[in-house]
């Protein structure tokens, strides 16, 4: 079964569309600052990617982005997570194969990669 951290990364990767506008400035700011520090996102890399003039207009100036970014993406990201999956329950479709339970790797897999089962032919 999936931990935490996978449920996170799926809610945040597949329903960005449920992201404040702050999450999605801090996300952005986040890959940015990753790319240009070879996966590095704590604050002394993202004061780092401030010097990268290709991805500084990824950056945020934003308080509240910053805010959600001090900590990192992998903190980002859970928060985000479980935010949406608090206030945007209804509106998070989370993709379970049907005889495992288990989280497919998207939401149109139609194979679980746990079990194996396939549920392409079901309808």
């Amino acid at each position: 079964m999936e931990n935490r951290t996978e449920l996170a990364r799926y809610v945040v990767r597949y329903h960005q569309h449920l992201m404040t506008e702050a999450e999605r400035a801090a996300e952005r700011h986040l890959i940015a600052t990753m790319k240009a520090t070879h996966g590095n996102s704590d604050l002394k890399a993202q004061d780092a990617a401030r010097n990268n003039r290709q991805l500084s207009r990824w950056l945020s100036n934003d308080p509240d982005a910053l805010s959600l970014a001090a900590n990192g993406y992998e903190v980002f990201v859970e928060r985000a997570a479980s935010r949406i999956l608090q206030e945007q329950q209804g509106n998070v479709h989370l993709n379970r194969c049907p005889q495992c339970e288990g989280l497919a790797r998207t939401p149109d897999a139609r194979q679980c990669r746990f079990c194996g089962y396939d549920w392409r032919s079901d309808s």
